[in-house]
Formats: C-alpha cells, structure tokens, sequence
C-alpha cells in the first residue's frame, strides 16, 4: 500500500480548497483544512503534516505571523511549505525568500505546476 501524506491546508476561501482538493485528488494526500491561522496554529501543536499549503491573507492574522510559529517548532523542521497567494508584488517574494518555504505560487495557480511542485517535495 503507498504512503499517504498529510497535508494542511491554511485557506479562507471554501471554493479554493475544493479547487485544490480536485487538482490534488490524483495524489496520495490526506488533506485537512484550517480557514483561520488559530485553526493552523492549533492543528499544528497537535500534528506534524508533511505538507503545508499556506495562504498570506488570512482573516485573523497574516501568514507570515503562522511562518514564524512554524520556524520556532522543531518537530515541523522536516514539514515543507508551499506559500499560495494573490501578492504578485516583488516584496512578498522577497519576504517569502526569508522564510523557511518550499515553493511560493501566485493565484490562481496552474494545476500542472502545482503538481509537479508536490510531486518534487514529497519524492513521488
């Protein structure tokens, strides 16, 4: 039987997790949702997820506020991070440069890149 990977999704928007879940389905990925940064920030005190899938705006906090929760947690070292978000502006990809991410992609994303990023990260 293959591995199944968890995967945390950190997205406000309803129809962009489905949008994701559809595009990701031929993947081996248990996917869980948090709508808020304090669902994120709870899920990941009490799970390790192999894959995180992190939006910027969220409508409790900014992601990069989850960003510096995740680098001060040890047990998620080996957790990669996929940053999502509809910032095209030069300063969030400098920003996203500072921080320990896998991959940084603009919305809406393309299905093919966005498995193939999956793919790299988790050696499928």
């Amino acid at each position: 039987m293959p591995q199944t990977y968890r995967a945390l999704v950190v997205e406000d928007d309803d129809l962009n997790y489905k949008l994701m879940r559809t595009i990701l389905r031929s993947l081996p990925l248990e996917m869980v949702n948090a709508s808020t940064g304090a669902e994120a920030v709870a899920f990941l005190k009490q799970h390790i997820p192999d894959l995180i899938f992190l939006d910027i705006n969220l409508p409790d906090m900014h992601g990069w506020e989850i960003l510096d929760f995740f680098k001060n947690d040890a047990r998620l070292s080996r957790t990669r991070i996929i940053v999502l978000t509809a910032h095209k502006e030069p300063v969030h990809r400098l920003i996203g440069s500072l921080q320990p991410i896998a991959a940084y992609m603009n919305k809406p994303v393309q299905s093919d890149e966005l498995i193939r990023q999956v793919r790299q990260l988790l050696n499928l």
